[in-house]
């Protein structure tokens, strides 16, 4: 509840005087006629209430001399409940959100027109509205969007100036507390849990997907341990397309197989890759291709420290890249590079997979991020990508992810004990 109330206030002294921000969790989106989308809670909303019911909407509200904080969520309907469960009570979303004004969304409009009338308004002369404005395309309404929320309040108060408060909320997400990092290291542990599971019973001949499910069945096991994306498992060739997506091929036993996976815990996610012999060995080029990526992806996690961007981060691994080819023979010139190595080293990690972030902007204490170099042969039908997840402090970074195994003796004595 402290940090919860801690993040609200970090957004009020960012916030204008006179001015309200308005925040949605949203509703499913449609799959087709009377399917719906699996719900996804807003995570700038879930970020400062810890609710994940959809239809709910959250008010601040900066006045002079005056900080109010409401919650709405749908009031006790007998008939939803029937259909869909249970649903949150008043009571239950202040305890889990610690707001004391907690009201049905019957009343929301009606405090959005109190907060923001010229005459008669107790909050004085409100001037400013902020809204998430980077999630336009989001669903808040049966067949209304925020862009068209946007529209009706520039339509119902011309004079009110409204700001995209998306800008604040990057900003304060990008930083992560104990408690976040602590989240953000149990979804990697249940994720090094799972490739465990994942691992004994991988075989030479089954599809690549059948080892996907093996690693989702493990959640499922853990009181319904959500992913944090979609399972990528390439074998051979496979693994050169990065998110490669139909997972039909069967796994040989001469193959090297790419993992990309990660599991959630309380909302946060872990993105972990790792590149494994099928056969228990390293042989001949895999090795060579593995060293080169295994020597980058340490060279990088020592490199990163507060002060460098993510653009710093890029560099640094492609001119190590660049070295390791050429010393181990697997380029003839630097230009080759490209050819074999085509995405970033890093992204930030939190909530989101790919997390809200300002990439331009100095890593500092506190940022969780991801590095993944990786080399890619199609024609010799290698790809190795190694992917950590660190958090970066004033003079260095710490490995979270430093219990995945990713040594090669380590990984080949692993694959022995399976």
């Amino acid at each position: 509840m402290k940090e919860l109330e801690s993040r609200r206030k970090e957004v009020f002294k960012q916030m204008k005087e006179n001015s309200v921000a308005i925040f949605f969790s949203g509703v499913s989106k449609v799959s087709s006629e009377d399917e719906f989308l699996p719900f996804c809670v807003n995570k700038n909303f879930f970020y400062l209430t810890n609710i994940e019911q959809e239809h709910s909407a959250l008010i601040l509200v900066n006045a002079i001399g005056e900080k109010s904080v409401y919650l709405f969520v749908d009031p006790y309907s007998e008939l939803k409940e029937k259909w869909t469960g249970k649903r949150l009570t008043f009571e239950r979303a202040g305890l889990i959100s610690g707001i004391k004004n907690v009201y049905s969304t019957e009343n929301f409009e009606t405090m959005v027109s109190l907060a923001l009338s010229d005459e008669d308004n107790q909050y004085g002369n409100i001037d400013c509205v902020y809204l998430d404005l980077t999630s336009k395309e989001q669903k808040i309404y049966e067949n209304f969007f925020m862009n068209d929320y946007y529209m009706k309040l520039k339509v119902d108060y011309p004079h009110k100036e409204i700001v995209d408060v998306y800008p604040i909320l990057r900003d304060l997400r990008m930083v992560k507390s104990p408690l976040e990092v602590q989240n953000i290291v149990k979804a990697i542990n249940k994720t090094n849990q799972g490739i465990a599971y994942m691992l004994r019973h991988l075989k030479p001949d089954m599809l690549e997907h059948e080892l996907a499910d093996h690693f989702e069945m493990y959640g499922r096991t853990q009181d319904r341990t959500k992913l944090a994306f979609s399972t990528i498992v390439a074998a051979g060739k496979n693994a050169t397309c990065l998110h490669y997506p139909t997972q039909n091929d069967k796994i040989k036993d001469h193959d090297l197989i790419l993992f990309d996976l990660g599991f959630r815990h309380d909302h946060y996610c872990a993105d972990i890759s790792r590149t494994f012999p099928v056969s228990g060995k390293f042989v001949g080029v895999q090795a060579k291709i593995y060293e080169a990526v295994l020597i980058a992806n340490k060279a990088v996690i020592k490199y990163a420290k507060a002060g460098l961007t993510i653009s710093d981060l890029q560099n640094f691994a492609i001119e190590t890249l660049k070295k390791e080819c050429l010393r181990l023979g697997l380029i003839e010139n630097e230009e080759q590079l490209i050819n074999h190595y085509y995405h970033n080293v890093s992204h930030h990690l939190g909530l989101d997979t790919h997390d809200v972030s300002d990439r331009e902007k100095p890593l500092e204490k506190g940022n969780v991020i991801t590095v993944e170099p990786g080399l890619y042969f199609a024609k010799l039908g290698i790809g190795v990508r190694i992917e950590d997840n660190i958090l970066i402090t004033e003079d260095g970074a710490i490995v979270l992810s430093k219990n995945i195994a990713k040594e090669m003796d380590e990984i080949e004595r692993l694959m022995l004990s399976y």
